[in-house]
């Protein structure tokens, strides 16, 4: 059976797709989303990953670890699992492979344990934005020495650019400056073309958000402030996570907009907000300046006009008529990602990896293999739709807090090394003492 699992990795949640059978790509779910959060619970031999470990994580569980990025940079830290010592670094894969091993017993109805697949288990990584080289590297290693030998990363830009160049909304002739999103920081990208690598890059914090966007986040936190005051609440994070909630919220909104938004402690609360403070709010906004040099700065360095460049809005917090008609105005080229483009580039993903005979060994081609029809311009104000929330987690029983509540395999014991026993060389008695 051919098949191969793709790791989408950010710093704050790691999301799975799989492909069997030459079917169609697919998302690995476990309940409702293939989105996990990257919290982990451990206590004693049982382990959880995702929204459980998380709540316990809130709870201050000491069990609970969180900000993973950010724990692996001390070596001191470990936890201990059947009675064994591991460094935090090791928490990533011993959760991957949960869902790895559930791929395997309730997508291909395998009895097997995932030991005897790791050797040839086709896995690939797409590492998102805000992932660092050296954590790239971490990653791939931890599961390297842990003997997952059929291992790749996937150039997720590569093949985006390939497919925005055979629907004609990018041109081989022109340089291309990638912005993208995530958590309120605007990652900002240049491409001397659609197949070269990338030649200069910016970040800005704060900056991750069409202006709309970030303020009704931001009314929205301190609307859940006023009216659970008990909440102890990291505002600006807060912010970061509702952005993209908060783009669906203006594509329909009115003159009161409100629901219920979902903080990073996992539950919802629910808001209202004015329409008219938003707009009074932003006619004080005057941020866009800072976009305006950051874009001119990478330019003037590579001795680049803006004629010669295509501004690509790669996330949905930034895919927005707004945005775009405020770059519009200063640069001729600004097109949009949409939903349709990054399907069929996760086609195209699986579509090299099927090319390559779902090994690393084949050389993965150039061009993707998917053909694809050009796409039809999109109409003014149209955006990336934002999925719907999942439904609340269920209250959580409180007598049996030490088992997992997700119905996956439990990790297999790694047994302890037992010493070899080594027999004393046993010496002569000495010579009795003589008498003086």
């Amino acid at each position: 059976m051919k098949f191969c699992v793709v790791a989408k990795v950010s710093k704050r949640a790691v999301s799975f797709w799989y492909q069997s059978d030459g079917n169609a790509y697919a998302p690995l779910s476990i309940k409702e989303s293939n989105e996990i959060p990257l919290y982990f619970y451990v206590n004693g031999n049982d382990f959880i990953f995702g929204s459980v470990a998380r709540e316990r994580f809130n709870r201050l569980d000491p069990d609970a670890y969180g900000n993973y990025f950010e724990i692996i940079k001390d070596p001191s830290k470990h936890f201990v699992i059947y009675n064994n010592k591991k460094p935090v670094k090791q928490l990533f894969y011993y959760g991957v492979e949960q869902y790895l091993s559930h791929f395997l017993n309730t997508v291909l109805y395998k009895v097997d344990s995932i030991e005897s697949y790791r050797q040839h288990f086709p896995l690939r990584f797409l590492f998102d934005t805000d992932i660092e080289d050296q954590e790239k590297s971490l990653i791939e290693n931890l599961f390297r020495e842990a003997g997952y030998f059929n291992l790749d990363r996937v150039s997720f830009h590569r093949i985006l650019f390939n497919v925005l160049v055979q629907k004609e909304v990018l041109s081989n002739e022109k340089a291309i400056l990638l912005l993208s999103a995530i958590d309120d920081v605007l990652y900002v990208k240049l491409y001397k073309n659609a197949h070269a690598e990338e030649v200069d890059s910016c970040k800005l914090a704060g900056q991750g958000a069409d202006p709309r966007v970030k303020i009704l986040a931001d009314m929205i936190v301190e609307y859940i402030s006023s009216q659970y005051p008990y909440l102890s609440i990291d505002k600006d994070a807060e912010i970061a996570i509702l952005l993209p909630f908060c783009v669906s919220l203006l594509e329909n909104s009115g003159v009161i907009i409100q629901g219920e938004a979902e903080l990073t402690d996992g539950n919802k609360y629910w808001f209202k907000v004015n329409e008219r403070n938003l707009t009074e709010r932003l006619q004080y906004y005057s941020n866009d300046s800072i976009i305006y040099t950051a874009i001119d700065d990478l330019l003037k360095s590579s001795n680049l006009i803006v004629q010669d460049v295509i501004i690509l809005l790669g996330t949905e917090e930034i895919s927005t008529s707004y945005f775009s008609d405020k770059l519009l105005q200063k640069y001729p080229y600004v097109k949009e990602v949409i939903p349709a483009d990054i399907k069929d580039t996760m086609k195209s993903i699986f579509a090299e990896v099927s090319i390559s005979n779902y090994t690393v060994k084949s050389k993965i081609p150039d061009t993707p293999p998917v053909p694809i029809k050009p796409r039809m311009p999109a109409p003014a104000g149209a955006g990336i739709p934002t999925p719907k929330l999942p439904p609340p987690l269920p209250p959580k029983k409180e007598k049996n807090v030490s088992q997992p509540q997700l119905n996956i395999p439990r990790l297999p014991e790694v047994k302890p090394v037992i010493p070899l026993k080594i027999n004393p060389v046993k010496l002569p008695p000495l010579p009795p003492k003589k008498s003086v």
